[in-house]
């Protein structure tokens, strides 16, 4: 398996795949415990949730009870009633002392049941007097469990919604720190939300051993599923999902060059091969068994040279190096909706959506620039897009900046030879 040759990972083999864990935690729900012991006046409300695939078990007390580690088994629902009421016993007395609950003289314990009718849980009030409720109190509490039930199965439905709150703070949290995540985790996030991974993303996935490429279609590996189901995703789309065609734009040619080394930047893997006859290199991703793309450099000028060439080819470096180094100015006095920037002086504000953006400098006017490439949840992307498009010269200013920002990138780069 890829993930675990390139991350020293040891496989361990599996008979059957890992139970997903369980996605909701009973604090969850404090309110509706708050409001049950408000109901029956008691000095203690607890909910706990079982899994009876995994054996999981998540206890809560409110307001907290350490002491408590688990119920006894006598104040579980036991499948014949939803509701059970118990003054304690002394006999019950020696059950409920081994759960760190020496003092309790009252128990009522509602079931918590999923849609299908099984029973997941359940909301309890304890005391350490003797209580009576009122059948108008059961009865409350009853139609409280029963929407606790169902809180609890749409909880469990919201594991999308988190994955796609997570990319937001992940693109937050890189405009402060650029490796706030990896490509791979970005695009497993990404596919686990129901959103299409970049291309950059999707070729982390694969290199990782997390996703293949088959037919124009990006499918999830079985340990990437494993790792989704094992966090409760359901994938919309268990078909794969369907990559955007690129449009090589590189000089090719076909047989004449031989593979001499493997060159990784970043997350990337690139064959470096040449050809006797010409002493011209070429590259390509690993794995794709593409044609080459010839190179302008060789050995003679170094392997930074040629790492920083393949970064300029096979991404828009300068569109990068402004989406990477431009600083938002967030305490600037702008209109709603209006976002100002900052590269070495260059100024420039943005609004609008990929649909309809717009961009101006201190000296132009709003003028409209293409931005329907870019994800909505890209804002950095559409940022740096508007500078490339309403600074004319930006490109010839920050050239050289560019290059040498490339070439500090490609120091960090991995040569490994390929023997034939």
């Amino acid at each position: 398996m890829a993930i675990a040759h390139l991350y020293g990972l040891k496989t361990e083999p599996r008979d059957a795949p890992r139970a997903p864990r369980m996605s909701v935690d009973p604090t969850d729900f404090a309110v509706i415990a708050d409001l049950a012991r408000s109901i029956a006046q008691c000095q203690t409300a607890c909910i706990r949730l079982h899994d009876d695939t995994t054996g999981e078990v998540r206890l809560a007390c409110f307001p907290p009870r350490p002491e408590i580690r688990d119920l006894p088994e006598t104040l579980l629902p036991d499948g014949c009633s939803n509701t059970r009421v118990t003054q304690a016993t002394p006999s019950l007395q020696d059950e409920m002392r081994a759960a760190g609950m020496p003092d309790l003289a009252f128990w009522a314990g509602f079931a918590l049941k999923s849609h299908s009718g099984r029973v997941i849980g359940v909301l309890g009030l304890m005391d350490e007097a003797p209580r009576d409720l009122t059948e108008g109190m059961i009865q409350q509490l009853s139609q409280l469990a029963a929407v606790l039930s169902v809180g609890i199965g749409l909880a469990e439905t919201v594991v999308q919604v988190l994955a796609r709150q997570t990319l937001g703070v992940i693109a937050d949290v890189a405009e402060i720190d650029e490796g706030a995540a990896s490509p791979a985790l970005l695009g497993l996030l990404r596919y686990a939300s129901g959103v299409l991974p970049s291309n950059a993303e999707a070729m982390a996935l694969r290199i990782a051993g997390l996703a293949d490429l088959k037919g124009g279609m990006l499918l999830l590996t079985p340990p990437a599923k494993a790792i989704l189901f094992t966090h409760g995703f359901q994938l919309r789309d268990p078909l794969g999902m369907a990559m955007e065609t690129e449009v090589p734009a590189e000089e090719t040619v076909s047989t004449a060059f031989v593979a001499m080394a493997r060159l990784r930047i970043g997350e990337v893997h690139h064959d470096i091969a040449r050809c006797d006859a010409t002493d011209q290199m070429a590259f390509r991703i690993t794995g794709t068994g593409g044609e080459w793309a010839v190179l302008e450099n060789g050995l003679e000028e170094g392997w930074p040279e040629i790492a920083a060439e393949i970064i300029k080819r096979t991404r828009n470096a300068t569109l990068d190096y402004v989406r990477m180094h431009m600083i938002h100015t967030r305490d600037a006095a702008l209109p709603e909706g209006e976002f100002h920037y900052d590269l070495y002086g260059m100024e420039w504000m943005v609004r609008g959506t990929p649909e309809h953006a717009e961009m101006r400098t201190p000296t132009t006017d709003w003028v409209r620039f293409d931005a329907r490439g870019v994800r909505a949840d890209a804002p950095r992307d559409f940022s740096a897009m508007a500078a490339l498009a309403g600074i004319a010269d930006i490109e010839a200013r920050i050239g050289q900046d560019v290059h040498d920002w490339s070439k500090r990138i490609a120091a960090g780069a991995e040569i490994t030879p390929i023997f034939a």
